[in-house]
């Protein structure tokens, strides 16, 4: 892969699900090399079904032919606002890796949809189609949902944009950026 490929990164912001009803959804448009080119954000509704729409809004915004490649902190944002993974590749053709430093209790996940969403099948559809590959290089292990990419591929992707620890720089990024508008400072882990 080339040097020059871009790689968009995104992330939710911090939020309190008694009192917020959104939160950020930040992108950093970064190469390979780790130059940020560019920096998009957006809102979402806390536990909402607009993170799709807003990322989508990102894609086709002023960077929306420098992106080949999308990297995301998991495909739940804002709560259990949902990324259709799946639906964001077919329409733009960007292959996309979600990213997890822990594997996903999907059982869990599937029975806080079904107590709390009226809307619960919709969303445990999203979830059931994603497909967590565990990956592991250098000692450290990530579990990846991948779209449009294969995990080697991925994986590739993932050792090019990761400076320190086991996160790529462009999530870490949008999640330092995403955490530092919310709360007027950067803190905490991807």
């Amino acid at each position: 892969m080339k040097s020059g490929l871009r790689v968009l990164g995104l992330d939710d912001g911090p939020f309190n699900r008694n009192s917020d009803t959104k939160t950020v959804m930040v992108g950093v448009l970064m190469r390979l090399n780790s130059y940020v080119e560019g920096i998009s954000t957006g809102t979402i509704k806390v536990d909402g079904m607009d993170s799709t729409e807003t990322i989508m809004s990102m894609l086709n915004g002023r960077f929306s032919k420098d992106i080949d490649f999308i990297m995301s902190n998991g495909i739940t944002f804002g709560g259990f606002n949902i990324m259709d993974i799946r639906m964001i590749n077919r329409l733009t053709g960007i292959p996309i890796i979600s990213i997890t430093r822990k594997k996903p209790d999907m059982d869990s996940m599937f029975s806080a949809l079904k107590l709390h969403f009226s809307d619960y099948m919709q969303r445990i559809e999203l979830l059931k189609n994603s497909s967590i590959n565990k990956i592991e290089y250098s000692g450290k292990a990530l579990y990846v949902n991948c779209c449009g990419i294969s995990v080697n591929d991925a994986l590739y992707l993932i050792k090019k944009t990761t400076i320190m620890g086991n996160i790529p720089e462009p999530v870490r990024m949008a999640h330092l950026i995403a955490t530092a508008i919310v709360s007027g400072e950067s803190y905490g882990k991807t």
